[in-house]
């Protein structure tokens, strides 16, 4: 599966947001810089320490005219509960088929039942990072979606819906958490944007 390059349109979607309605990426074209971050969701304590991250800058990131979308695994009513229950700092998308992570070419790999054995005790001995969000267990009809082996995107796309920042790949526990970009770099690659 080929994923998205700098320089190609962005593929258009339309998802279900936790916070009410839909949300499309047509929705911005002409008024908008896109972060397009495709996560595991809220049941991810690694993706709710990158939401932190985020959310930390966001301010910055709308001085900038920028949006971001965070597209997860989560189902629909699953995210309702979440934005009932945190302050969801930006739109928080719902992609439980997986169709847009597919048209993205965000790689998602099957295994046998001892990689997701593998995983879950891993998971359970790594420390939690720290987040604005707090730490609750994720309800078990999340945990096969939070243990599969799924890539995570991070995309900028401008105003006329051309990707201009690319990076996917496998998710990397160690040290300095999941691997995705600083808010410095972040709002060095929205400063290159035309207003």
């Amino acid at each position: 599966m080929k994923g998205i390059t700098v320089g190609q349109a962005a593929p258009s979607f339309r998802l279900p947001s936790a916070q009410g309605g839909e949300v499309g990426l047509d929705d911005y074209r002409g008024r908008k810089n896109l972060i397009v971050w495709f996560t595991k969701g809220m049941g991810c304590p690694f993706c709710r320490s990158q939401m932190t991250q985020i959310s930390r800058a966001y301010p910055e990131m709308q001085k900038l005219d920028g949006e971001v979308l965070e597209i997860s695994v989560s189902p629909v009513r699953r995210a309702r509960l979440y934005a009932e229950k945190f302050r969801l700092p930006f739109p928080y998308l719902c992609d439980p088929d997986y169709e847009v992570r597919q048209k993205w070419g965000i790689a998602s790999r099957s295994h046998g039942v001892g990689h997701y054995v593998s995983a879950l005790v891993k998971g359970m001995r790594t420390p939690v990072p720290a987040n604005d969000f707090g730490t609750f267990a994720p309800p078990l009809d999340e945990l096969p979606r939070l243990l599969s082996d799924d890539d995570m995107g991070f995309f900028i796309v401008d105003k006329q819906g051309i990707v201009r920042y690319a990076t996917t790949g496998m998710y990397r526990v160690d040290s300095s958490g999941v691997s995705i970009p600083g808010n410095e770099e972040i709002l060095r690659e929205l400063e290159k944007l035309p207003a």
